[in-house]
């Protein structure tokens, strides 16, 4: 009987992990990001290229996003390095997407750019007009204040003689909007891509652990932190090249090992 019930066990795990099967597989070398509120769609880029591919969520491709890149910017990158990467009604009231894209230079990488375009590829906001005096650091964070009931974006930017600034802007205000920012709190990281260190901001969930996980779902970084801390950093230069995930307690994210 025991052994009857064993192969009767086997069977009913082997069965079940029988579900999992590869669905689509996009091209090479598109870094792919998705939205899922009141539909689904994936957002691809490819880093040395100047535009976005949104597709449905069966795959098929819906519209193609171009991005005007200023004079000697050839890198975009759109993803975890903030929450709100891909937004509806966060910057404005239509029904067009958002998109938060970091541009930035081989040559001149200390001074990223941060910009807002929709999905018509119409420029919404330059967060960093004046790049070569104050460039984005790789962060920003949007969340709803309280106490004036306007949600804002903080942005980590860094000046010329490399200290920190840190602008909050204002954003139009709606239910939807706060619906959005309160449905998306998840971990965040700058800056991403990295080469050596990767700043986390505690998600503070009572967690003081943070761990990395490569591809395979190997654990390649196992570290503590005091949990009053506002921001982890782990090094991860000796790391190769690739995609990792970080997580800390029950929330995990992305990041890009160059």
């Amino acid at each position: 009987m025991k052994k009857l019930l064993l192969s009767l066990a086997i069977a009913v795990v082997s069965f079940s992990f029988g579900q999992i099967t590869l669905e689509h597989s996009f091209s090479k070398d598109e870094y792919i990001t998705t939205y899922s509120k009141d539909e689904t769609i994936f957002v691809s880029f490819i880093r040395f290229d100047n535009k976005l591919q949104i597709y449905n969520s069966d795959y098929s491709l819906r519209k193609t996003v171009n991005i005007t890149l200023p004079a000697n910017y050839n890198q975009i990158w759109v993803g975890d390095v903030n929450s709100y990467h891909i937004s509806k009604h966060i910057f404005n009231t239509d029904d067009k997407y958002e998109f938060l894209v970091t541009l930035s230079s081989q040559t001149d990488g200390y001074y990223d750019k941060l910009i807002l375009i929709n999905e018509d590829g119409q420029l919404i906001k330059d967060f960093n007009p004046n790049s070569q005096t104050l460039g984005y650091r790789g962060y920003s964070e949007i969340f709803h204040d309280v106490d004036s009931n306007k949600n804002k974006i903080v942005i980590d930017n860094m000046m010329i003689d490399g200290s920190e600034q840190f602008d909050v802007y204002s954003l139009p205000t709606s239910e939807l909007t706060t619906k959005e920012i309160e449905s998306k709190k998840r971990l965040s990281a700058f800056p991403i891509p990295t080469n050596k260190t990767l700043n986390i901001f505690n998600p503070g969930n009572g967690t003081n652990k943070v761990e990395v996980y490569d591809v395979s779902g190997k654990n390649v970084i196992s570290k503590s932190f005091n949990i009053n801390d506002s921001r982890i950093t782990i090094d991860v230069e000796n790391l190769p090249k690739g995609t990792y995930v970080y997580k800390i307690g029950n929330v995990s994210s992305k990041f890009i090992k160059n």
